[in-house]
């Protein structure tokens, strides 16, 4: 038995879509060697099977010697108990070889979308990567399996046709000509097939961008009505890919209809000759009928190197999409055992990078600075940040948490060092942002909550009850192992929020950022989840960027933050609220009252 997924292994850098077919082949030769193996036993087992016929005939019934008959007849026997037996092999190479190539291509497509995350939308059509997950998958799992198919093909038609051309000049010289002939008709549809395969795909890929979108704002789409207008557009592309298809349709008949025309041809062809060569006395009986064997059993070759090509058109295709993906550049590329960006180091070189009020610090006082906005994170401090523009707190949780392209003029430090001099997944482990709404994936409610496994259930459940969550715990049968579906439907606005938080604080990171952590909570549950997130962060930064007074109130220290992005006042909450206009004002708002 095989173990699956298999062991990742990335494909070289600036491969080809050739390239990454032959890569992908590369890696699991040994089953590969496997497969053809058995593709070549089995063919030839039906490939020797008229030959064998031919010579019971021939040096049997014609001649008269039964042991002879007898003799051939039990070659026969065993070439078809050997194709027999050999069937279940090949079956089972064919299907290790595709789920195989499935999983590392599907391993392939999750890493580099996880890797270059939103820039795959920058660069790449909106249902690219869904498009590559469902269907390209597919096309190129069956590269390894079509190998063994095109060899054995190959090695089946030169055994015939040396037998052939040991029998009979004119009748090898037939099949080896005339196949060839016929095949390289195959060919010349190709380039059509390839060509509408691609125009299908990218019809097929526009489908699933507008499915997908619509799925993700349904909610909005019903508020508004737009139901009808969505069917429309989906209607439009569904179309669309619906006649894309239909052209594929056509050279992918044609090449089908050559298939039964080759095989006929043939049969016709080298029936008709070899009678009228058994009546001038040139071929035997047996050879006869051994030769009608062969261009009925040429038909099989032929179908393989048709399905070959078909395979090798179809993957080609998917092989362009995988390498264009692998070719986007990630907004924040991964430094790979770069050591500078270690916490020691950090610390180290914090007295060269930290700077404020136009001078140099002595020590370093203070975890974070967005040097644009001014703000600055003290380190074991709970601070909350009012600010009055939605649209600039968004800017400075994404800035902090490096959620956006890395920007020379808006420099944010951890601890002394740029942010942008970190190799990403350290900056992921070091500071973790939690979103309004964050997005829940589906699996048991332990799962979602700790996606790691890092935590045992009296810390999960401790989390839970800091944000004022038990009570979703006890609702639901089974506790931590109820399973949960996509994006937490069954859960309310609240609830998903409160979820989403009680996750943030089981990252443990160094740096929390909390957006709105209470934007969707009644009054009472917003008090109590105030205090539990205080409690719950003691001695270590967090930031909570909320207008709510609930949540302000809880803070160390506050941070207004005017519309131009600055930070205007700082202080204890009622210390603000007496002395700042403009922060009451922001507080107020947010309360409803003008």
């Amino acid at each position: 038995m095989r173990a699956l997924p298999e062991p990742f292994a990335a494909p070289p850098r600036e491969v080809t879509p050739w390239g990454f077919l032959r890569w992908l082949v590369r890696q699991q030769w040994t089953t590969v060697v496997q497969g053809t193996v058995c593709d070549i036993i089995w063919l030839l087992g039906l490939a020797l099977t008229p030959w064998a016929i031919g010579r019971a005939i021939d040096e049997g019934l014609v001649a008269g010697d039964y042991a002879a008959f007898l003799r051939w007849l039990g070659v026969v026997v065993l070439l078809q108990l050997q194709h027999s037996l050999i069937q279940g092999l090949r079956d089972r190479a064919g299907s290790v070889n595709f789920e195989r190539s499935w999983s590392r291509v599907d391993q392939i497509i999750a890493r580099a979308s996880s890797r270059v995350t939103v820039a795959a939308e920058r660069d790449l059509h909106p249902g690219a990567v869904v498009t590559m997950a469902s269907s390209d998958v597919w096309a190129l799992s069956f590269v390894a399996i079509n190998v063994g198919s095109l060899v054995s093909a190959l090695i089946s038609f030169a055994t015939v046709a040396v037998i052939l051309l040991r029998d009979s000049l004119l009748l090898g010289g037939l099949v080896i000509v005339g196949v060839p002939a016929f095949s390289a008709l195959l060919f010349l549809l190709v380039r059509s097939l390839r060509a509408r395969q691609i125009e299908a795909r990218d019809a097929t890929s526009e489908m699933n961008t507008v499915a997908t979108d619509s799925a993700r704002g349904l909610r909005v789409l019903r508020g508004i009505g737009g139901e009808e207008w969505f069917l429309a557009r989906f209607r439009e592309r569904s179309a669309s890919a619906r006649d894309a298809g239909k052209k594929v349709a056509r050279p992918m008949s044609i090449a089908e209809a050559l298939k039964v025309l080759i095989a006929g041809t043939l049969v016709v062809g080298l029936t008709w000759i070899g009678a009228v060569l058994v009546t001038q006395g040139e071929l035997t009986v047996g050879e006869l009928v051994s030769f009608y064997g062969y261009a009925g059993f040429m038909v099989l070759p032929v179908t393989l190197l048709n399905q070959s090509v078909t395979v090798a058109v179809r993957a080609l295709i998917a092989a362009r999409q995988i390498t264009g993906l692998l070719e986007v550049a990630p907004l924040w590329p991964r430094e790979a055992g770069d050591d500078a960006g270690g916490v020691p180091a950090a610390r180290e070189t914090a007295q060269k990078g930290a700077q404020h009020d136009g001078g140099e610090d002595s020590t370093l006082d203070w975890d974070l600075l967005d040097e644009r906005s001014g703000l600055r994170v003290r380190e074991g401090e709970l601070l909350g940040v009012a600010v009055r523009d939605a649209a600039q707190a968004r800017a400075l949780v994404d800035r902090i948490g490096r959620m956006v392209p890395d920007d020379p003029d808006a420099v944010v430090r951890l601890q002394g060092q740029d942010l942008a001099e970190l190799p990403i997944d350290e900056v992921r482990e070091r500071i973790v942002v939690s979103d309004p709404v964050p997005f829940l994936f589906s699996g048991t409610l332990r799962e979602l909550l700790d996606p790691r496994g890092r935590r045992d259930d009296e810390t999960i459940l401790r989390a839970v009850a800091a944000v004022d969550a038990t009570d979703i715990v006890d609702a639901v049968d089974g506790g931590l192992d109820v399973i949960v579906g996509e994006r937490g439907v069954e859960f309310s606005g609240g609830q998903r929020q409160r979820l989403g938080a009680a996750r943030s604080l089981l990252s443990e990171p160094q740096l929390l950022v909390l957006h709105e952590p209470t934007s969707s909570v009644d009054a009472s549950t917003e008090e109590r989840m105030a205090a539990g997130l205080r409690a719950y962060r003691r001695g270590r930064a967090t930031v909570m960027v909320s207008t709510s007074p609930l949540v302000l109130g809880v803070s160390d220290r506050v941070a207004l933050i005017d519309d131009a992005g600055a930070v205007v006042a700082e202080g204890a909450h009622e210390e603000l609220l007496q002395l700042e206009a403009d922060y009451r004002g922001v507080v107020l708002r947010a309360e409803g009252v003008s």
